[in-house]
C-alpha cells in the first residue's frame, strides 16, 4: 500500500489522501509526495505546483490571518506589555516629582534669603 495526496484539478490546492494498492496507477490529481517542507513539517493550505513537482505553503501567521484567527499574545508578549505600562508610569512620576523638588529648592532659597 502507499499514501497517495490529492489536489483539485483546476486550483491544485490539497484535498485529501488515500491510500493505493503498490502496483496501482497513481490518478491524474494525485502524488506521491507528501505536503510537507522541507523539515517534513506539513504546510498550511498547501497547493501543487505542476511545474517543479513539489507542494507549497503559507506560513502560520498567514494561515492563521486568512482564516480570521486571531493568535493569542504569548507571555513574553504580555510581561513586555505590562513592563512597558510601568516604566511609563514610572517615567511620569518622576517627572512630578522633579517638578516638586524644583518647587522646594525656589522656595527654600527663597526663605533663606528672606531670614538674611
Amino acid at each position: 500500500m502507499r499514501y497517495i495526496f490529492f489536489y483539485n484539478e483546476e486550483t491544485f490546492e490539497y484535498i485529501g489522501a488515500d491510500t493505493i494498492a503498490d502496483n496501482a496507477q497513481v490518478p491524474a490529481n494525485a502524488t506521491l509526495l507528501e505536503p510537507v517542507d522541507d523539515n517534513g513539517i506539513g504546510l498550511y493550505d498547501p497547493v501543487w505546483n505542476t511545474g517543479t513537482q513539489t507542494w507549497t505553503g503559507i506560513s502560520e501567521s498567514e494561515w492563521l490571518k486568512k482564516h480570521g484567527v486571531v493568535e493569542e499574545p504569548s507571555l513574553e508578549q504580555k510581561l513586555q506589555a505590562k513592563q512597558t505600562v510601568l516604566i511609563a508610569g514610572l517615567a511620569k512620576d518622576v517627572k512630578m516629582l522633579q517638578g516638586a523638588v524644583k518647587t522646594l529648592v525656589m522656595q527654600n532659597a527663597m526663605n533663606s534669603k528672606e531670614e538674611k
